[in-house]
């Protein structure tokens, strides 16, 4: 019996085929991973599965019925529910508050006998007791009586679960569900699955880390440009054949990093006390200081929202340091101007691609030279050189295999991939001294991430120092030679990447003592 089946399910924006002819059988009672490239059109997909979007053509059926979503509504009415990536919680109620929102349980109020009405009051008590009860039968370890804002986040995740569980939904969605969470909350969070599953609940698990995949799945679909291109029984793959299905060709999945020893080399970065405020007045960067050697990649690990980000942008120029100072080869570079960093030798990988490193309605040979189009080879007496641009720029599309349809067409054309292969050219071709890196492989696809992870090793090899902050982990232990970790704002510990153990920094990530 399928919970759902996609029968030639087809999405068109305008010209644009987001999904094209999509069969998809999900089995009830079983967990399905849906995996592709950024871009593959899979959150289309389970919009439309569940009502955000309806299909161009083709049918969706739930329990062997078609049927036919207007909104999410209709499809929670039909059982479906769907855990975004981003959660959608009030912070200031409890949890049984939230679970609840909008389906509020109201005292009974008796008149004579048998006789009663609902009233407007709701009943707390009754709220409290039912929520407690669906935490014990799940077996997901949270009070009832919390405040939202207090707990982490795998807490919070567990919540928006229950949130659709509540709805008496049996077939969940999840989308990206380990992308905010520490090592120890992502293995609480498969055990989580494995008991939905025991249940009776199918899962749709959309991911682009395999390690999850292929620990609880039973089944794995491949989409590539909006059409299904494989399907696998997990036990019967690995995670080169999904790789390879997703990518086309043979991915190296494991880094290949030459260990070597950077203590004797000269400092380049110095980092002392820096500390910041938000908006708020609130202190975000507390005392946090670092050094970095020629030829050394000091990895930054956190949960999300810890300071990571506030401390790229006050090392970038974006942000003002309220206290302690930044210093590269001994030349204080404090609250410098991201023009003056760069023209001190400091390349700028940002967090947010489109935000911070590209103009989407510029040309890509634009693109390609932002942020550097003072320099004497590509700008005279002011006026820019467009051949000389455009022999740059045709030298970094090649050197950089960034896959274009014309060199003078939009950033806004390219796959996320792309778009993040032009600030990757632009930054490491510069020949930095330093290298910032934030989020090099946000949103890539995995043979974009093989490509970008070989060449911050190239720089590091040619003895460059490289800040490396990321919210993957695994990227961080595989690239980094040093490892720091981010907790409220502050450092709570220091690994050796040789040495490092994805336990320890977990519990480091959580504000835990690893001792």
């Amino acid at each position: 019996m399928y919970a759902i089946e996609a029968v030639n399910l087809t999405k068109k924006y305008g010209d644009f085929v987001a999904n094209e002819d999509i069969n998809i059988s999900i089995v009830k009672g079983e967990i399905t991973a849906i995996v592709g490239e950024n871009g593959a059109g899979k959150t289309t997909l389970m919009n439309m599965f569940f009502g955000l979007q309806k299909p161009s053509g083709g049918e969706l059926r739930v329990q062997g019925k078609e049927v036919s979503f207007n909104s999410s509504l209709d499809a929670i009415n039909c059982g479906l529910g769907m855990v975004h990536q981003h959660f959608k919680l009030v912070p200031s109620l409890t949890v049984f508050e939230n679970i609840l929102l909008g389906t509020e349980i109201k005292k009974d109020i008796k008149i004579s006998g048998k006789l009663s009405f609902k009233s407007p009051i709701i009943d707390r008590k009754q709220e409290k007791k039912t929520v407690q009860k669906l935490i014990d039968d799940y077996k997901f370890e949270l009070n009832a009586d919390d405040i939202v804002e207090n707990i982490s986040i795998g807490a919070k995740q567990r919540v928006e679960i229950l949130k659709m569980l509540y709805r008496n939904v049996d077939i969940l969605i999840f989308d990206e569900p380990t992308a905010v969470l520490t090592p120890q909350e992502v293995d609480e969070l498969l055990v989580s699955f494995k008991e939905l599953k025991k249940q009776g609940k199918t899962i749709i698990l959309i991911t682009h880390k395999l390690r999850e995949v292929l620990e609880v799945s039973d089944k794995v679909v491949v989409i590539k440009r909006g059409r299904v291109v494989g399907s696998r029984a997990t036990k019967e793959t690995s995670a080169a054949e999904i790789a390879k299905m997703m990518v086309g060709r043979e991915v190296i999945l494991n880094v290949n990093k030459k260990e070597k020893d950077a203590c004797q080399n000269k400092v380049v970065y110095c980092v002392k006390n820096l500390c910041t405020e938000n908006n708020f007045g609130k202190k975000v960067l507390d005392n946090i200081s670092f050094e970095i050697k020629e030829g050394e990649i000091l990895g930054v690990a956190g949960v999300e929202g810890n300071g990571q980000s506030e401390l790229v942008r006050v090392l970038s120029g974006l942000m003002e340091a309220t206290g302690g100072s930044v210093h590269l080869y001994n030349r204080d570079i404090t609250n410098k101007w991201p023009a003056e960093l760069r023209s001190s030798g400091i390349g700028i990988v940002p967090e947010d691609r489109y935000a911070q490193g590209l103009c989407k309605d510029m040309t890509i040979s634009d693109n390609l030279i932002a942020g550097y189009h003072n320099n004497e080879k590509l700008c005279r007496h002011g006026l820019l050189l467009k051949k000389e641009i455009e022999d740059v720029s045709d030298s970094l599309i090649e050197k950089y295999d960034i896959r274009i349809a014309e060199r003078n067409g939009n950033v806004s054309q390219l796959s996320g991939g792309n778009a993040q292969k032009i600030i990757v050219a632009r930054e490491f071709d510069s020949n930095p001294r330093m290298l910032i890196v934030s989020q090099p492989t946000r949103g890539v696809d995995i043979g974009s991430i093989e490509f970008i992870h070989n060449k911050i090793l190239e720089l590091r090899d040619e003895n460059k120092a490289i800040l490396l902050v990321s919210s993957e982990l695994s990227e961080i232990m595989n690239l980094s030679d040093r490892i720091i970790v981010m907790y409220k704002g502050k450092i709570v510990g220091e690994v050796q990447g040789r040495n490092a153990d994805s336990e320890k920094i977990g519990l480091m990530m959580a504000g835990v003592s690893a001792e």
